[in-house]
């Protein structure tokens, strides 16, 4: 049984960010206390830059996901949840290892990397393509990955 998943690097780096986060509204909250030692001619500027910080740390938190890989030698799961879901996690995507066809992970330089598993639907004689965008994973992970779902073509 092989389980490999990226959650301490994605929860470690949503705590970061949720600090700098309270840095940068806390930063505000006394600047807005204190205006009168900031110069009138910057503090609009300085307020909006807040602003427009604030909104790209959300929206990094909010694209923020944990990607986990199980397999157990019958069947094969792929769970993809945010870090602040606190509900039961169920499986994005679980089939028999019997029906995977194909796999490749492209790792990028800038982003997050892709893992494309293909599957073999035998009911409906056609292969789905599924894409997960995964970041946080050591190569060590990747190699873990890669030898489950080779051993899985393989046979």
């Amino acid at each position: 049984m092989i389980i490999v998943n990226n959650k301490n690097k994605i929860v470690g780096t949503k705590n970061f960010l949720f600090v700098f986060l309270m840095l940068i509204l806390s930063t505000a909250l006394i600047g807005f206390v204190l205006k009168d030692l900031i110069v009138h001619y910057l503090r609009w500027p300085l307020f909006m830059a807040m602003i427009i910080v604030s909104i790209l740390i959300f929206y990094q938190i909010r694209r923020l996901k944990v990607f986990q890989f199980e397999n157990t030698g019958s069947t094969f799961t792929i769970k993809y949840y945010h870090p602040l879901n606190k509900r039961m996690i169920f499986p994005y995507v679980e089939f028999p290892i019997s029906s995977i066809t194909g796999f490749k992970i492209e790792k990028k330089l800038i982003g997050q990397d892709i893992l494309r598993i293909e599957i073999l639907l035998r009911e409906k004689r056609r292969v789905v393509c599924f894409k997960f965008k995964v970041s946080g994973l050591s190569d060590e992970s990747y190699a873990k990955i890669q030898n489950s779902l080779q051993e899985i073509t393989l046979k």
